[in-house]
């Protein structure tokens, strides 16, 4: 079970959601009779489906991971980001407050079984991955470049599935209980340092 307190719970779902939509590569683990299976794959999120979502992602068809996938054990896919450092310098009462740094993340448990894809969902799977990733690009990679033949070769390699989402534990450490000073003044540090990301998530749960 994940340690969190009631104030570094998000408020609502898509906040969630976009958190995979940012981090993309996760940690899947499933426990099994001989120990614990544990790869890190990519992952997407249908929101559409489930009142948490379902994950989509897929690893490699020779990991051992897939004959644990196959018989849809209990399994945990942990997203994260990476987070940062904060530094009681950044506060504006320093120097004369006694204040101890921390560190801002944001990352939540999924708990679900996985159950295998069709080679046409594994396709499709593969399509939203790409445009995903490549949006924004002046010139966006396509799956077409693979050439003739090219999908057909590597599909096979690779073994693709879904987790609708049973539950998810969830922690974003933002500052929610600090003083709002300070964490406004981190927000402008790390906007600064070029982690607009993390300083808007402390804005906004932090309602600064």
């Amino acid at each position: 079970m994940l340690y969190t307190q009631p104030h570094y719970q998000p408020a609502a779902d898509t906040d969630v959601f976009d958190l995979v939509d940012r981090t993309v590569l996760g940690t899947l683990i499933t426990a099994h009779p001989d120990g614990v299976a544990i790869s890190h794959p990519v992952f997407r999120i249908d929101r559409s489906r489930g009142p948490h979502g379902t994950l989509v992602s897929h690893v490699a068809a020779a990991n051992d991971h897939v004959r644990f996938l196959e018989q849809g054990l209990p399994s945990i896919a942990i997203l994260m980001d990476s987070g940062q450092y904060i530094s009681p310098s950044w506060y504006p009462g320093y120097p004369q407050r006694d204040s101890a740094p921390t560190w801002g993340f944001m990352v939540a448990h999924f708990h679900g079984r996985p159950a295998l894809l069709s080679r046409d969902d594994t396709v499709r799977h593969l399509a939203d991955l790409v445009s995903h990733m490549e949006r924004g690009r002046e010139q966006p990679w396509q799956m077409k470049e693979l050439g003739p033949g090219g999908l057909d070769r590597r599909v096979p390699r690779i073994v693709a599935f879904e987790i609708p989402v049973q539950s998810c534990e969830i922690k974003f450490k933002l500052g929610q209980d600090e003083r709002p000073n300070d964490m406004r003044g981190a927000a402008d540090q790390l906007r600064r340092d070029d982690h607009p990301a993390l300083a808007q998530a402390i804005e906004r749960h932090c309602k600064l």
